[in-house]
């Protein structure tokens, strides 16, 4: 039988951390066009009716807080220079993960080995989804670029995640192109680091449940440089990544291909490319996943389909979507096969043959279907 996780021992923010304050706009978020809305589970759609319900989203406070003295563990768990966890800073970490970071964390002090980095202020741009590019440039990014653009006085730098590969690379040239020397990146594993000065940005996203417009001034940034390419229609694919994928997606791919659309795998492309792509599009169709988040440099108005497993309870494109101003539409499918990454709704998913036209943004033409059955597709 497993243990249950010690409770943690928690402590608030100190008073008069308060570094910079702003206030994120009050802004409308009319509920997103879904088809297939039957199919979603009750519980899953009662989650995401809770964050579509108001409609509107009051202005809120977004806060530089500048802590001293502290840990960092985990997905940007932070532990003061006793051990006690701010509470504040947990993101989707369950109770063990919690338990075990704040474990390591009082050994380390035990040890009294560990020499606290003392070289200036560092932006905490960890938190829980480190590995997944969307977390990435909605979620961790906008710190950096909130600081950098309104305290460029402190010189911070940013405390960033140790991830691999092409995610990596993106992470680099998103700095850049904010103007951030990739160098001034501390990158930092799961394993307790200590630090003199840490700034801790609150306010500006919950996952699932917030996000401010605030995120959108920062991808307006990395995107002001980037010329767009020409407007064609855009397929994003999910196919290395090997799952949560359209059953027979090579045969949409064809159909995508042959009514003038472009397939496209963002992950396999450089950043710069993936703006460029996405800023020109004409219209965006695919399964939600990361390489979707990108709909954030289209341009407003484009109309977006976001084909979502039934059983995946999302609001974050929609988040995107409100704020950017896209014409957006989830389509919910059917899954297929079995569970193939680490939640239950990453399945492959069974496209509606009547939902294909939608997804090729064809108007009163013919196209086939796996099948070959010739079906008219006709989108309003």
């Amino acid at each position: 039988m497993p243990s249950t996780p010690i409770p943690p021992i928690t402590t608030e923010l100190p008073a008069g951390a308060d570094l910079l304050t702003l206030l994120s706009p009050a802004f409308e978020a009319p509920h997103p066009s879904i088809r297939h809305r039957e199919r979603v589970p009750p519980d899953v759609l009662r989650t995401m009716e809770a964050t579509w319900a108001p409609g509107r989203f009051e202005e809120r406070r977004v806060s530089v807080l500048r802590l001293r003295d502290v840990w960092v563990a985990k997905e940007g768990l932070v532990f003061d220079r006793d051990g006690a966890l701010y509470h504040r800073t947990v993101t989707q970490h369950s109770a063990a993960e919690v338990a075990g970071a704040q474990a390591a964390v009082r050994e380390a002090i035990t040890r009294g080995g560990a020499t606290p980095d003392r070289d200036g202020p560092v932006v905490l741009c960890k938190k829980r989804g480190v590995g997944n590019y969307g977390h990435w440039l909605m979620e961790m990014l906008p710190k950096a670029h909130l600081v950098h653009r309104h305290r460029p006085d402190l010189g911070a730098r940013v405390l960033v995640a140790d991830v691999p590969g092409q995610l990596r690379a993106s992470m680099a040239a998103s700095l850049a192109l904010l103007g951030i020397d990739p160098a001034r990146a501390v990158v930092a594993g799961d394993a307790p680091r200590a630090f003199g000065e840490l700034l801790l940005v609150e306010g500006l996203t919950d996952h699932g449940a917030y996000m401010s417009p605030l995120v959108m001034e920062c991808v307006e940034a990395l995107a002001a440089a980037v010329p767009p390419r020409p407007p064609r229609p855009l397929l994003v694919s999910r196919q290395s990544v090997g799952f949560r994928r359209l059953v027979d997606e090579d045969a949409l791919l064809m159909q995508a291909m042959a009514a003038g659309g472009v397939p496209v795998e963002p992950a396999l492309l450089p950043l710069a490319d993936q703006i460029a792509l996405f800023k020109g599009a004409s219209r965006i169709a695919g399964v939600m996943g990361a390489a979707l988040t990108n709909i954030a440099f289209a341009a407003p108005g484009t109309r977006v389909t976001a084909l979502a497993p039934a059983g995946m309870p999302d609001t974050f494109f929609w988040f995107i979507a409100t704020l950017r101003g896209l014409n957006y539409t989830e389509i919910r499918c059917t899954p297929s096969g079995p569970v193939r990454g680490n939640m239950p709704w990453d399945t492959d998913l069974l496209l509606d043959p009547e939902d294909a036209a939608e997804v090729l943004g064809l108007e009163s033409r013919e196209f086939l279907l796996p099948d070959a059955t010739p079906v008219s597709g006709c989108v309003p």
